[in-house]
């Protein structure tokens, strides 16, 4: 059999790798020796001892760079091969049975043999492996040591000097940075000021104002590389301010200059969150056999920033089924304010004059609103007395139970509310108000529609889905009745408050009224409701064993390239450059910082990584601020990407037809 072509390629390559590794072990040796020699200049050494230091240094960096790179082998010089052209493992799986021969069938080795050949026909040494590029490097790092190792101590002392000189004459630095939150007026909170702060916490709302001095023509505040604002010049120096709604992670720096020079500023804001009211006296629902009686309720409400105003107010229900009416008041409230931001109620509410007859019901709730003029107010859990004896509270000639009834007075309530809403407009059903009343309403037929859910045995998890289907109730597919009537009022229900946070409540009311008889018909104490369970599929064990296995083949799983996020495309160039920065320790500056904390600004530990990088000083500091951005970036990442399931890698160069080729007994059929 002739020799093949492939293996003399395999060592041409393998020796040109050889020798690209000696050019690069010469560069580096030249530039170690420039490097000690200018080192020694500094330090004031004589010509003949620099020199002597730089040959040592350079020709140990060259003979050690040498001996790790010269153990290049022909499975190396077959990888890079492989990496260069679409081989399919050809080469070196040729290589490998040369290196290590084994019984392989003739007419195998020839046509691996022949392919490898066929396909390095267009592959060229010389490109996979070029020489030109180190060589013209390598000649010009020796010129330059050779020229370095004639300087003198007198020619190298004056270069850091200079070089400082002119850094600081080109990039202007911010020589102070100091910042003054003004809170908003409802808050009570009085003006903060920070000095060279690195990070604040404000109150959504404030105006956030930092002032810096610098010999700079501008500055610019950047959140993740896009300007906030341009700060402008004052008599104190540079001044500008903004409105902090969110967290934002804020990089100042010269306009035109480098991020080194930059000041990183992390502004945390907390946004005011709503009232939070509890009624924990009596926090039940209570019956009374008569209609007089006095009732002590006690309420307790907390802000975070300060209350504006705590009331309760109930409702009557009286008279059943679509002529149910209702009767609105305040109870009388004593209120105890142990400080701005946390106040106690206590009412003893009389029911005497209250007209009450048997079967009507009170609803009652506390309300409690924060001094935030954009806040909504915010409700306690409402709670019922029934009086008298357990009627029909909407008619219809049947009774309920006491949850079934509440269900249903509930939404008998959002129907008189929405009337009023109405009623109040006017004829006006449009602006800004208009659509805040629809939409309070909406959140509480939502509320509704919930506890008629949890009723029904549990949730419904697609309302669409859910309403798609709602023919199959029509159609009798579903043979309880009381059953259809849920879901026919759940359906009702979520269509009005679609239309309610769209502001249309007037066609909203029609749904309502709607949702309202079904659930009448769904209490009907004639019928039961069940939450009906899907059927699962089956499995026809008839055809177990009966499939045609004629056309079955082994399947591989093909390669997607899966689109990647821009946000996922974001931390690998933040990590990359982290890495750069763990590595040479240069750009650990404000701006990096700001990048770490800008992936989310509601990410503690991303945000206390920013601060570490835009605290750190030394370089110990630097590089454990970097390692551990770095730590907290993975970490965001991990959480923020799907989960993947494992898989088995073969890392065996020689697996597929050869393997089994070589496992299979001699002499045995193929």
């Amino acid at each position: 059999m002739p020799e093949t072509r492939v293996i003399p390629i395999v060592e041409r390559v393998r020796s040109r790798m050889r020798v690209r590794a000696v050019v690069w072990s010469v560069s580096a040796g030249a530039a170690t020796a420039a490097a000690v020699s200018v080192i020694g200049a500094m330090f004031g050494l004589s010509t003949a001892p620099r020199w002597i230091l730089a040959a040592v240094a350079g020709r140990l960096m060259a003979f050690l760079l040498t001996r790790a790179t010269w153990g290049t082998t022909s499975a190396t010089a077959a990888a890079l091969l492989e990496r260069e052209a679409p081989l399919d493992n050809l080469i070196v799986t040729l290589v490998d049975l040369e290196a290590r021969p084994r019984p392989v069938r003739a007419d195998i080795r020839e046509e691996i043999e022949r392919q490898a050949e066929a396909r390095l026909a267009h592959v060229d040494p010389a490109r996979s492996v070029p020489l030109r590029q180190p060589v013209a490097v390598m000649a010009a790092v020796v010129a330059g040591a050779v020229a370095v190792l004639t300087l003198g101590p007198e020619d190298v002392a004056p270069m850091p000097s200079m070089l400082g000189g002119a850094v600081e004459a080109s990039a202007p630095v911010i020589d102070g940075l100091s910042v003054h939150v003004s809170p908003p007026a409802y808050s009570g909170r009085p003006a903060e000021s920070f000095t060279a702060p690195v990070q604040i916490t404000v109150v959504a709302g404030s105006r956030v104002r930092v002032v810096a001095a610098s010999a700079a023509d501008s500055l610019v505040a950047e959140v993740a590389g896009q300007p906030l604002l341009t700060l402008s010049r004052a008599s104190d120096g540079f001044s500008g301010e903004w409105l902090a709604e969110r967290s934002t992670a804020v990089a100042i720096r010269p306009a035109g200059g480098e991020g080194r020079h930059a000041r990183f500023l992390s502004v945390i804001v907390v946004p005011d969150a709503p009232p939070v009211v509890r009624v924990p006296a009596p926090g039940k629902d209570l019956a009374i056999s008569g209609n007089t009686g006095r009732i002590v309720i006690e309420v307790d409400a907390q802000d975070d920033l300060g209350l504006a105003s705590l009331v309760v107010k109930f409702t009557k229900a009286s008279g059943g089924g679509e002529a149910l009416t209702f009767t609105e008041g305040d109870v009388p409230l004593t209120l105890n304010r142990v400080d701005g931001r946390h106040w106690r109620g206590r009412a003893e509410w009389v029911l005497d004059g209250l007209a009450l007859t048997d079967g009507d019901v009170l609803v009652y709730r506390a309300i409690a609103r924060d001094r935030n003029p954009n806040g909504s107010p915010v409700q306690s859990d409402q709670f019922l007395i029934e009086v008298g004896r357990l009627a029909g509270a909407v008619g219809s000639g049947f009774a309920l139970p006491a949850e079934e009834k509440k269900y249903a007075i509930s939404q008998q309530m959002l129907i008189y509310k929405t009337e009023q809403l109405i009623a109040s407009a006017k004829g006006r059903h449009q602006g800004e108000d208009w659509l805040n009343q629809n939409q309070l309403l909406a959140i509480e037929q939502r509320m509704v529609r919930a506890e008629i859910v949890f009723l029904g045995g549990g949730d419904v998890h697609d309302e669409v889905e859910e309403a798609a289907h709602s023919h199959e109730i029509a159609e009798g597919r579903l043979e309880n009745t009381g059953r259809a009537e849920m879901v026919r009022a759940i359906n009702f229900m979520s269509r009005a408050e679609a239309l309610l946070n769209d502001g249309n409540a007037v066609e909203a009311l029609v749904l309502e009224r709607q949702a309202l008889r079904s659930l009448e018909l769904a209490f009907d104490r004639r019928r039961y409701f069940l939450r009906t369970l899907p059927d699962r599929s089956r499995i026809d064990i008839t055809r177990r064993l009966t499939g045609n296995l004629a056309e079955a083949r082994s399947w591989t799983r093909d390669r997607q390239d899966e689109a990647v996020a821009p946000a996922i495309d974001q931390q690998r160039a933040l990590m990359r450059d982290l890495a750069t920065a763990a590595n040479t320790g240069a750009g650990v500056d404000a701006s990096l910082a700001a990048r770490v904390a800008a992936l989310d600004p509601s990410a503690v530990p991303l945000q206390q990584a920013a601060v570490a990088l835009a605290s750190a000083t030394t370089e110990a500091t630097r590089r454990d601020a970097v390692w551990s951005a770095m730590q907290s970036v993975t970490s965001h990442a991990l959480t923020s990407m799907a989960p993947t399931g494992a898989m088995r890698i073969t890392t065996d160069p020689l697996a597929g037809r050869l393997a089994d080729e070589l496992a299979r007994p001699a002499g045995s059929p193929r």
